[in-house]
């Protein structure tokens, strides 16, 4: 997972000096930079260095490895009751100049630190729960990077007065305190060149915190340099729709059903059909569908890539981030439905394969919850058990926002990259989503799309369109 993630980074480089808009930089993550002036250094204020050693991680267990950076857990003060936790690991390169990064994960309502712990961090959790092995891949060998874990109510972020009820809104609201109030806490990073990054539904948290970047540029300048999103969540019809014509295309969905859906539901043409807002009989096959998709013992995350059937395994991460996905106009109609059994042909096809749950976050999970780990991480005794995802914070999440398109124009108009990168065997959001979702955008196509290596072997593919928008799909990716 880590390792196509690295593979990722290595394509920034290739992307940007084919397009010609690239020199030299200390690191290639500065390869996504659109040439200007930065902004105007300020002096440094040091009247909150008291808070950033609060922060400070003297000695993190498990660690079996020499670290070369410094790293932080604390907690940024995002409204009169909300608290987000956010765990900062510097870079092993120059950390007074490398690029900042901040990583969400998505759900909504799953844990950053599953990003820290298990895919682009510095360390890895082993299977025993109690060991740190380094992470040769660390997006932190070229920047700092902050894992903040949102919104309220997700892994050790809390609520005083125990209201955790969010929505689109008011978590982009509250990234985006996160984010300021991370700059007061740790100053010395204040004109870094800032990149937003995460994965799946922060396919909706990153476009809507980047536009209150580029509204708040005024009252409190940030360096924002670009924004890269993983198999994100853009739009919420276009994810159902190429979701379904993803599994025909792969082979998931009988022929049978296929011409029923095609014929007697989107008048002789699925491409271009509102799948997601067919209504009775029709609404029910596609429901169903995006059903199988989850629960028919394939992995959604990976197609072609094995569940994990170990005893003892964490499947909540699945169920919410399927929660998640799911357009509220549809979720109503998919869980108000009590046998929850697949119709026609597709009925008896999972009744004969059993439901897997795909993720095996148990070592994770054991490692966070460690008494020894709550206190090196300065995680107060009053706080519950850690969960990598909140199947209530997801239950009572606002969905707002079905298109995503409106703040990503106004994040390029700001000059800042923008790149969608899409594993090409993900069924929970998948590259035609991100493919699709790009071409809308209106902007001039500059590069149609062309292969990239990862030495002497095709790795994907990559789409360049003006004014800094890449897309970018890759063999095997996977969140």
């Amino acid at each position: 997972m880590f390792f196509c993630k690295f593979q990722l980074f290595l394509v920034f480089l290739l992307i940007s000096s084919t397009i010609g808009k690239s020199k030299k930089f200390d690191s290639f993550l500065e390869n996504l930079v659109l040439e200007g002036d930065s902004l105007k250094n300020e002096k440094n204020n040091n009247e909150n260095n008291n808070e950033e050693e609060e922060d400070t991680i003297v000695s993190l267990p498990g660690l079996n490895f020499e670290l070369n950076f410094k790293h932080y857990s604390g907690f940024l003060k995002v409204s009169s009751n909300h608290f987000l936790h956010y765990w900062f690991v510097t870079s092993q390169g120059n950390p007074l100049k490398d690029p900042l990064i901040f990583w969400f994960n998505g759900g909504p309502g799953c844990s950053s630190l599953d990003g820290l712990l298990s895919e682009l961090g510095p360390y890895i959790v082993e299977e025993d729960g109690k060991t740190l092995n380094k992470n040769p891949y660390s997006w932190n060998k070229y920047a700092s990077i902050v894992f903040i874990e949102a919104p309220a109510g997700v892994g050790y972020s809390y609520s005083s007065d125990g209201n955790t009820t969010t929505s689109d809104d008011l978590t982009s609201l509250e990234n985006y305190e996160a984010v300021k109030q991370f700059f007061a806490r740790h100053n010395t990073f204040r004109n870094h060149s800032v990149y937003i990054t995460g994965e799946s539904y922060g396919g909706v948290y990153l476009p809507t915190l980047g536009a209150r970047i580029v509204d708040g540029q005024g009252e409190f300048p940030i360096n924002l340099k670009g924004m890269a999103i993983g198999n994100g969540y853009m739009n919420a019809k276009m994810n159902i729709d190429t979701s379904v014509r993803f599994a025909y295309g792969h082979g998931i969905i009988d022929q049978k059903v296929w011409n029923t859906l095609e014929m007697e539901c989107c008048r002789g043409c699925i491409d271009g059909c509102d799948l997601s807002g067919l209504g009775q009989s029709c609404g029910r096959m596609v429901e169903d569908i995006f059903e199988f998709l989850w629960h028919s013992g394939l992995n959604p995350y990976d197609l072609y890539r094995d569940c994990d059937p170990s005893p003892g395994r964490n499947s909540m991460k699945m169920e919410v981030i399927k929660r998640g996905l799911i357009p509220s106009r549809m979720l109503h109609r998919i869980y108000s439905n009590s046998t929850k059994t697949l119709r026609w042909n597709l009925k008896s096809t999972l009744h004969g394969s059993p439901s897997v749950p795909c993720l095996n976050d148990t070592a994770l999970t054991t490692y966070m919850n460690l008494p020894e780990v709550r206190k090196a991480i300065h995680i107060p005794d009053n706080l519950g058990h850690w969960d990598i995802c909140s199947d209530d914070i997801t239950e009572k999440y606002q969905k707002q926002i079905d298109d995503t398109s409106p703040f990503v124009k106004k994040i390029i108009k700001a000059h800042a990259r923008v790149l969608l990168y899409y594993g090409d065997t993900d069924m929970a959001c998948n590259f035609m989503l991100g493919q699709e979702f790009s071409s809308k955008l209106g902007l001039k196509l500059v590069v149609g799309k062309q292969p990239w290596m990862y030495g002497h072997q095709i790795a994907g593919f990559k789409t360049i369109y003006a004014k800094g928008l890449t897309f970018v799909t890759g063999k095997k990716f996977l969140y």
